[in-house]
């Protein structure tokens, strides 16, 4: 994330320097890392046009988790930043989140429906 989003400050102070001079300290924070970890299914969810949170980088893990076998899917949301604000691509989100959560957690939905 360091050399894709506009937050190289923010990321040298949290990680305390520059990737070269913390390269364990940066390591150890991505999650990519972590992801033959991971068995929770997953859902992305990116707009195109986010600076702070670069897509790359949810590409990269989305990428990561469906080479460990985890269930995962990408929805990508055109003209949208960080957050997605779109009256159109917010009402999509709130449908897909629901169907995904009724799949992979019924219990919840079964409280919810109560």
């Amino acid at each position: 994330m360091y050399g894709l989003s506009d937050l190289q400050s923010w990321t040298m102070w949290e990680l305390g320097g520059l990737p070269w001079e913390q390269p364990e300290r940066y390591k150890e924070h991505s999650p990519i890392t972590y992801a033959n970890k991971v068995k929770t299914p997953t859902m992305f969810v990116h707009g195109e046009n986010d600076n702070d949170v670069p897509i790359a980088e949810a590409e990269q893990f989305y990428i990561a988790l469906k080479d460990a076998g985890v269930e995962t899917i990408m929805i990508r949301y055109p003209r949208e930043g960080h957050g997605i604000r779109e009256t159109q691509h917010a009402a999509d989100l709130i449908d897909r989140s629901l169907s995904w959560y009724d799949k992979h957690f019924p219990a919840a939905a079964r409280t919810r429906q109560d």
